[in-house]
């Protein structure tokens, strides 16, 4: 379009010089307008196309095809608009979510797209170049939405990957559609209200506290039963003396006779006893060996 409006304009131009200007002046601008004018119509037929970009040709304000990267040909009153067909990025810092609680979610997201080079042009005939706030960005806002609602808060970090997973096949099947190819979805992280945060952190250090003491008691009850099986073997050690023991006296008692008795107590008298008094009932025996030994010692 502005091609011809330009053309026109010169060639109005160009016929109305000559009444304003002398014939010299007059040819030259004839052979001026006869130079230039092809050369405006070739500048406008040439495009170059960078890589990475698909040339959408308009004519008239609409798009009617597209060409390929490079040094591209058009006709003079058509235009050739680089749209890029690379793999694009696009950060979400902060998509506002919910847990099945109704617990704020906050999810940082990272999509890479790419447009199909071969349809590029239906993709802007039928949405335009906004097409990343007008399909893909509500889209994956409302794919994490109605994902992390499956789940209770303190279960969503568990299950990140699979939230990963699931939001990007959703998303690779709604975009299709479209000419769009997501590439790749990563979850760069997934955050919490503050309240809800501190809770959770009040809750691990409880939960550590808790395993804490629970090492301690096992502890102190390892040491117990290590007491107690000391105990055990100590006791046990002295039960089998004090048998052994017992044993040795019951079979000492049996060994010692009345005659022994005698013998012994005998031998503890003072040898210069000679008569030795009884009192009346008492039998006391002694040895005629015991008695002729005290004779003997008496003379």
């Amino acid at each position: 379009m502005g091609y011809l409006l330009i053309m026109a304009a010169i060639l109005i131009g160009l016929s109305t010089i000559g009444y304003f200007v002398p014939p010299y002046y007059r040819r030259l601008a004839l052979v001026g307008g006869i130079v230039a004018l092809p050369a405006w119509t070739v500048l406008n037929m040439v495009y170059q196309v960078p890589a990475g970009y698909s040339g959408l040709v308009y004519e008239f304000g609409g798009i009617v095809g597209q060409k390929g990267e490079g040094l591209q040909w058009v006709l003079p009153w058509k235009s050739v608009y680089a749209a890029s067909v690379k793999v694009e990025r696009h950060k979400f810092d902060k998509l506002d979510s919910f847990s099945q609680e109704t617990q704020d979610v906050y999810v940082a997201a990272t999509i890479n797209t790419q447009v199909s080079p071969s349809d590029i042009q239906n993709l802007y005939r039928d949405v335009g170049s906004n097409y990343f706030e007008v399909l893909i960005l509500p889209r994956v806002l409302q794919a994490f939405k109605d994902e992390t609602v499956k789940y209770k808060s303190v279960e969503i970090a568990p299950n990140r990957e699979k939230i990963r997973v699931t939001v990007r096949e959703r998303l690779t099947r709604e975009l299709s559609s479209h000419s769009i190819t997501v590439q790749d979805l990563l979850l760069d992280n997934i955050a919490f209200s503050k309240k809800f945060q501190d809770a959770i952190e009040e809750k691990q250090a409880q939960t550590q506290i808790a395993l804490a003491e629970k090492e301690k008691v096992a502890a102190e009850t390892q040491r117990a039963n290590q007491a107690i099986e000391k105990a055990k073997g100590e006791g046990q050690a002295t039960l089998e003396r004090a048998n052994k023991e017992a044993e040795a006296n019951t079979k000492l008692a049996a060994s010692i006779t009345p005659e022994l008795v005698n013998y012994i107590w005998a031998q503890k008298l003072a040898p210069n006893v000679n008569v030795m008094m009884v009192q009346p009932g008492q039998n006391f025996i002694m040895s005629p060996e015991f008695l002729g030994k005290g004779k003997q010692a008496t003379r």
